[in-house]
């Protein structure tokens, strides 16, 4: 799942126009990341990693509730990761971890834990959605919603493996722990669908509105795939020099640009009808910064 950069925990004033919107994003995705858990996911012992997941297996074990178990666990990985990677974890992410702990068992409490949906598969894909959408909101609030994030950037940092292949594997071995205790071998492919779901809903609310593409563009008529991009679709871009892996002898005009999805789809389809044998790579990009795109403040 996406992480957040480190700057963008840095705090605006109390009750400023900046903070009060931060800390909006952050209860109301709490409380969306919550009923996620509460509604779909936790009522089919789907343990799709994290802390929350951890949770589902103590209280399995011992009684315990899953919210309280939640924040009992994050609080220490929170306060070495503070230590570990500087204060900027503070307030907003502390704040993320009690709302939606508080929430999962308040909901548990006021309506029990029967599904909303009886089908495992569908409750399990909208669940993972509802989670992946309040995930973003958090991170839109500039807060981080705990769990194997924290502790995937903390391994990661002892053992210079990347953070999102510790996290696959923390929550891998959570995933191999539900199979045990819950001895249902079944759940385990949903738990996988639920990481995928609310990993892909993750993506798509943090990047999806913003989503562009590059493209290199390899064909003969190079000069009117240049007035198409800057004529037709308003776009600017840049010309490589080349030449052919073949005839290295064969100078050859690359075309880069960078696009909207929608703005990608319109510019292969007149190439297409322009030059079929024209060579085109098409790359997804998460950000790009510059004129026509995000500012760089």
């Amino acid at each position: 799942m996406a992480l957040v950069p480190r700057h963008l925990f840095t705090s605006a004033p109390i009750l400023s126009r900046e903070w009060l919107i931060n800390h909006s994003w952050v209860v109301a995705g709490s409380v969306l990341m919550a009923a996620g858990y509460n509604l779909f996911i936790i009522p089919h012992d789907v343990v799709p990693g994290g802390i929350i997941g951890l949770s589902m297996l103590i209280n399995h074990l011992i009684g315990w509730p899953i919210g309280l178990m939640a924040m009992v666990i994050n609080i220490p990985i929170l306060v070495v990761a503070s230590r570990i990677m500087g204060p900027g974890y503070g307030v907003k992410t502390a704040v993320a971890m009690a709302v939606s702990s508080l929430c999962i068992d308040l909901m548990a409490s006021w309506r029990g834990i029967e599904p909303v949906v009886p089908d495992i598969l569908i409750s399990t894909v909208f669940g993972g959605v509802v989670i992946g959408v309040g995930v973003a909101m958090i991170i839109r609030g500039k807060a981080n919603a705990g769990g194997t994030s924290l502790v995937g950037q903390l391994i990661s940092r002892i053992t210079k493996v990347s953070t999102g292949q510790c996290m696959l594997y923390v929550d891998g071995v959570i995933v191999l722990a539900s199979v045990v205790i819950f001895k249902n071998l079944e759940a385990a492919p949903y738990a996988i669908i639920g990481i995928f779901s609310i990993s892909r809903s993750l993506d798509a609310v943090l990047h999806g509105l913003e989503a562009s593409k590059a493209m290199m563009i390899i064909s003969k008529h190079h000069e009117e795939v240049r007035q198409i991009i800057i004529e037709g679709l308003h776009r600017g871009g840049t010309v490589l020099e080349g030449h052919g892996l073949y005839m290295d002898k064969e100078e050859r005009q690359v075309v880069f640009t960078a696009l909207t999805r929608r703005e990608a789809v319109v510019l292969q389809k007149k190439i297409r009808i322009l030059d079929p044998d024209a060579f085109c790579i098409v790359f997804d990009t998460s950000e790009v910064l510059g004129s026509g795109f995000k500012p760089w403040n």
